[in-house]
């Protein structure tokens, strides 16, 4: 279960850290993997994951396509694996702390139960509910920290244990995007009205891509080309329909830990400033760029400009000479 090390997986993840650096979050690595001391452990890693990849479910736990499943390990295993590592960094409340044992706490005993009854793995349902239990309890833990953002829904859960990993198939660690992830729809940290006004940008993405799709698959019905437009036309439907299923469940969940207008109200407000905030560091972070990038051209044309005329003035004092010697 290596993270994969190469050029375009690295700059991908570059690219999901400057964006998500843009809100405060980061999603490089907590620690790395390796024999760090005495116990196998590198600092900072959480190797719970790892250590009981097998028990986790996964495309071949859970449909028999193991083919599907990336380094030859369960999706969910290396899923939580990522996740578990690349959030999480600053935990001044002890809350991520907490979840992290919480998750090991519930998911060992799953294992435990699961071994008991001659079973050789635990399922989704196992893990999702460790993960709302894990959250409420270290939330419950800390009330002083005013964290009430509730477990996201398990349609958006399962894309993450069985879709993310799927790019590790292609080189590319799933790690920081997947982290990226939590950070943005699932902080543990976030209040009850932030964590809900984010899912529901989540759900809102999720229906405008459908409809994105609906009308690219109106176009290409019209262009004759059906066999895409039933493909996309499929697609769009179901992301509808995700985004529809994730905002009704985020809502019952949120109303259901405590939320109230004002909490919904408050935290539309908060992520929609923190959206402008980063927007604004963006926009800034280009003009600086585009900026230094005139800047470095007016001195490039300059140098030349002046190795220029340094040459031609060169050119001219040895004809100069030239001429004078054949007159001497």
């Amino acid at each position: 279960m290596l993270e994969s090390d190469n050029w375009y997986s690295n700059a991908i993840n570059s690219g999901v850290d400057y964006v998500m650096g843009l809100g405060g979050y980061d999603t490089t690595r907590r620690g790395y993997q390796g024999n760090g001391d005495a116990t196998g452990r590198a600092p900072g890693d959480n190797s719970f994951y790892r250590d009981n990849a097998d028990w986790m479910p996964g495309w071949g736990n859970t449909f028999g396509l193991d083919f599907l499943d990336p380094n030859g390990h369960p999706s969910g295993a290396t899923a939580q694996d990522r996740a578990t590592n690349y959030v999480g960094h600053s935990d001044p409340t002890g809350i991520w702390t907490d979840v992290r044992a919480n998750l090991v706490t519930n998911e060992s005993a799953a294992i435990g139960r699961a071994a008991a009854a001659g079973e050789d793995h635990i399922g989704f349902t196992d893990v999702y509910d460790a993960h709302v239990h894990a959250y409420a309890d270290a939330q419950a833990a800390h009330p002083s920290a005013g964290a009430g953002n509730t477990f996201i829904d398990p349609a958006s859960f399962g894309l993450a244990v069985y879709g993310a990993p799927l790019m590790e198939h292609f080189g590319i660690n799933a790690g920081p995007i997947t982290g990226a992830s939590i950070d943005a729809f699932n902080d543990p940290t976030d209040s009850v009205g932030d964590g809900w006004a984010k899912r529901m940008g989540l759900s809102a993405m999720e229906i405008g891509g459908g409809g994105a799709l609906l009308g690219a698959a109106g176009m290409d019905a019209m262009e004759g080309d059906l066999g895409t437009a039933a493909l996309e036309g499929a697609a769009g439907l179901g992301s509808i329909g995700l985004g529809l299923f994730s905002g009704a469940w985020n809502t019952g969940t949120a109303v259901a830990n405590g939320m109230s207008v004002g909490d919904a109200a408050s935290g539309l407000v908060n992520v929609g400033g923190s959206l402008l905030d980063a927007g604004a560091t963006a926009a800034g972070d280009a003009v600086d760029g585009l900026a230094s990038l005139g800047g470095s051209a007016i001195d490039g044309v300059s140098s030349l400009g002046s190795s220029a005329a340094s040459i031609g003035g060169g050119l001219l004092d040895d004809a100069g000479s030239a001429i004078s010697s054949l007159w001497d």
